[in-house]
């Protein structure tokens, strides 16, 4: 069983995906806009990197709600904590990410990961 604020833990990866989308589609609406109006097919070709960029980020949004999505089913459904390697590859990831992109989100996830973490 799992109890607290680890249990949420989930919840707050989907919420960090949802806000991560949100602000990938004001940012990059500029580089959006065509790719939708040429339907979207093959529209982010080679040398294209500000398209490639909003599809990116966009997409990595979709993949924490994904991945928040099966952490909060595993501790909330099937009552069991998260698996310990997930907690630590959520952590390098961030790490990661904050020494190479310092101005990011890459900061929301350090406590998340090291909350999962938690015994």
């Amino acid at each position: 069983m799992v109890n607290g604020i680890k249990r949420q833990m989930g919840l707050t990866l989907m919420l960090t995906g949802f806000l991560h989308t949100i602000v990938g589609l004001i940012l990059f609406f500029k580089q959006l806009l065509p790719m939708i109006s040429e339907g979207l097919w093959n529209t982010v070709r080679h040398g294209e990197w500000e398209r490639g960029t909003a599809f990116w980020f966009i997409m990595f949004g979709f993949v924490l709600i994904v991945l928040g999505y099966l952490a909060d089913w595993i501790m909330k459904k099937a009552g069991i904590p998260a698996p310990s390697i997930f907690g630590w590859m959520l952590l390098a990831i961030c790490l990661i990410g904050v020494i190479v992109m310092p101005v990011s989100g890459f900061w929301l996830g350090l406590p998340q990961a090291l909350i999962l973490l938690l015994k």
